[in-house]
């Protein structure tokens, strides 16, 4: 349905990157996913769950911008304003149960709002980064079937990988004319970008069939 698609760009357009939920795909769970740093023989030291807290309690007092990456998402998730300290954002969560190492991990949910701007003026609105919104524009345009797609969760190769592709030699023909060898549809760049394989391993594109809660 193009037409819902096209409504639901038009509702958005002008709402800034979605820095607020940048890290939330990412730190989807409690410390699975926490980079590690690796100097000569020693053993790996890794980012903790409970540095978080010490770190951004420290980055909200001195840098609004730095903070948004990571505070108002935890601010949504323990229910308080979003003009609450990051340290009683905790103490609240807490009071419900939360665990201060786990609230991060808490998934992201397709429609929740933020303090965010639109064309530079503060509103409140969805916060979204660029994969998120595709997968929005797609599930705004019936291309999911009614199946429950969480996008807010998604990731960039989450995209490419579900089963929703046209059949490569139906792309257009500037496609082909761009870049015959590639299944994909890649008009500018120096180099191609393949999503079709790599060696040993599953195609990255194309093959995942949709399923509800998917993303959740």
């Amino acid at each position: 349905d193009m037409e819902k698609a096209w409504r639901y760009v038009d509702q958005h357009v002008g709402l800034d990157y979605g820095y607020e939920v940048v890290l939330m795909g990412w730190l989807d769970t409690v410390r699975d996913n926490l980079p590690c740093i690796r100097f000569r023989d020693m053993p790996p030291m890794c980012l903790e769950p409970e540095h978080f807290e010490m770190l951004f309690t420290y980055v909200q007092r001195i840098s609004y911008a730095a903070a948004r990456v990571f505070v108002p998402a935890v601010q949504q998730r323990a229910g308080v304003p979003f003009n609450t300290t990051l340290t009683q954002a905790y103490y609240q969560a807490a009071l419900k149960g939360i665990q201060p190492t786990e609230i991060y991990s808490i998934p992201e949910q397709t429609g929740w709002l933020y303090e965010t701007t639109r064309d530079g003026h503060p509103v409140i609105g969805e916060s979204m980064v660029c994969n998120d919104f595709v997968c929005n524009v797609w599930k705004q345009g019936g291309m999911f079937n009614g199946t429950d797609v969480n996008c807010a969760e998604s990731s960039v190769n989450d995209n490419y990988k579900l089963d929703i592709y046209e059949d490569p030699e139906l792309r257009p023909d500037m496609c082909k004319d761009a870049d015959p060898e590639n299944p994909t549809c890649q008009l500018l760049g120096p180099y191609s970008l393949r999503l079709d394989s790599q060696p040993g391993v599953l195609p990255r594109y194309n093959y995942v069939p949709l399923s509800d809660q998917m993303f959740s």
